[in-house]
């Protein structure tokens, strides 16, 4: 009778083969989705660990060039001078500022301390920073050694 009957699948077997491939390509961008989502927070958290890095590169740095450090606890801002150059830090609520900088995170100042004391306002020569609001556990710590400098440039001299 039907010797020429060609070899193919079944409608039944097409739909299958169709709904397990449309099931594979949906749990494959569901998988990339998550992935993406993963390498964000990733990308996220390594831009503010840098951030707060150089952050806190950049006090150490500043704490130890210049002279004279004072906080104004009313407006939040850390002032640094000497005679060649001066640096204001102001510690606002979403963000830092150093100088005209403005670096996009949270800062809160925990403690200042002068000559081993834990201070509210005026000459300061440590200060605990945290930076817990970006990420958890972090805690900033700088300080400087005084010198004659800071003596010499006190009312009362020694």
């Amino acid at each position: 009778m039907l010797k020429n009957k060609i070899k193919s699948f079944t409608l039944p077997e097409l739909l299958v083969v169709l709904i397990i491939t449309a099931i594979v390509v949906g749990m494959a961008f569901s998988v990339l989705r998550l992935v993406q989502k993963q390498i964000h927070t990733i990308e996220t958290n390594f831009e503010k660990t840098s951030s707060l890095a150089l952050f806190e590169q950049k006090l150490w740095q500043d704490f130890n060039e210049l002279n004279v450090i004072e906080f104004n606890i009313n407006n939040r801002s850390l002032l640094m001078k000497s005679e060649m150059d001066t640096v204001l830090y102001s510690f606002q609520e979403d963000y830092t500022l150093r100088n005209k900088d403005t670096l996009k995170i949270k800062l809160t100042v925990d403690k200042m301390f002068f000559k081993g004391k834990v201070v509210q306002n005026g000459d300061v020569d440590a200060i605990s920073i945290s930076g817990v609001s970006e990420l958890p556990d972090y805690k900033i710590f700088v300080s400087k050694k005084n010198d004659l400098t800071l003596s010499m440039n006190q009312e009362d001299g020694f």
